[in-house]
């Protein structure tokens, strides 16, 4: 007896499809990526003792050894290996007062502007028009009342803005009203890692062996490198690291919502909120000069991968890096 041939349904492809990253994800893997790849490029060219020292090294003291180079010959050093670059002088080591000025500016023009915001609908259809089917023309409206101010931005900013400082304050900056608030985070590492002053060769005052011996039981005002003493060993938090993913995020944050009108053709606009808004000059300026410092943070964070610290402390530098994201976020 013949019997049926059975046949076996075709295989059903798959819809299944990864979702899109976000423009936030991207960023935040463009900077994890390029501390990869600086710090791969920094072990492959140089020794890991080589580049936690130069990190330690005050300015204070190249500058002196540059002026007795005939005595000394000392290799020259690249531009971006030398602490004493006007980058790294102007803008790295005051980089959350650029950052705080940035979002001083930003805030004000936002506040002050927001009447002029203004956002591109479509106009409602009219009983009269055709329905033919073609679509309806752009038509640029005043937003609501409601909706003019951008209180809640605004808020979120500051928020963020605030919890980002406190942040930076107390991993960095812990010493400045004395010693109520003690060392800050990133000095306790160093010092309970075992870290040691050694006072400078070149120093030749009453205070040069002020710091010899220094543990980290040790007043820190003993070791500040004003006369070329540094600190040896332990494990010393690439600041430099930090700063430049803390201040890159923080921006990133503050000029998301922006980003389509900014950058309009990298963004769908998939909701009615997403859609590219006409921005006052002044929300634009601002906006851009943010996105112009976040391009000059990406550029010291690889040049700090490839010239400064070991690969354990930019490692725990960029961890700080996008903790601190996290927490300002909250």
């Amino acid at each position: 007896m013949a019997t049926a041939a059975r046949t076996r349904p075709p295989p059903v492809a798959s819809s299944f499809s990864p979702p899109a990253s976000t423009p936030r994800q991207r960023f935040v893997s463009l900077l994890l990526v390029t501390t990869l790849v600086g710090t791969t490029l920094s072990v492959l060219r140089t020794s890991a003792a080589t580049t936690a020292f130069r990190s330690r090294l005050p300015a204070q003291t190249l500058t002196r050894l540059t002026s007795s180079e005939s005595a000394f010959p000392v290799p020259r050093l690249p531009f971006f290996a030398d602490k004493r670059n006007v980058l790294n002088q102007l803008f790295v080591k005051r980089s959350w007062a650029w950052v705080t000025a940035l979002f001083i500016a930003h805030a004000l023009a936002l506040f002050l502007t927001a009447p002029l915001l203004t956002v591109k609908k479509p106009p409602p259809p009219s009983p009269s028009s055709p329905s033919n089917g073609a679509a309806p023309a752009q038509s640029s409206v005043s937003l609501s009342p409601a909706a003019r101010v951008p209180f809640t931005l605004l808020l979120t900013a500051l928020r963020r803005y605030l919890l980002a400082t406190l942040f930076w304050f107390y991993l960095t900056q812990a010493t400045w009203f004395g010693t109520t608030l003690g060392p800050s985070v990133s000095h306790r590492i160093l010092r309970s890692s075992g870290a040691v002053c050694v006072p400078s060769a070149l120093s030749s005052g009453p205070d040069r062996g002020r710091g010899r011996g220094l543990h980290g039981d040790g007043p820190r005002e003993a070791c500040t490198g004003q006369s070329g003493e540094y600190w040896r060993g332990g494990h010393d938090v690439s600041g430099h690291a930090f700063m430049m993913l803390h201040c890159a995020l923080f921006l990133f944050e503050l000029v998301h919502p922006l980003l389509p009108s900014l950058l309009p053709a990298y963004f769908r606009a998939t909701t009615p909120e997403a859609r590219p808004r006409t921005l006052p000059l002044a929300v634009k300026a601002t906006a851009w000069a943010a996105l112009a410092v976040i391009a000059l943070c990406w550029w010291m964070l690889l040049m700090t991968s490839l010239f400064f610290h070991s690969p354990a402390e930019k490692l725990t530098g960029v961890a700080f890096g996008v903790l601190g994201w996290y927490v300002s976020g909250m």
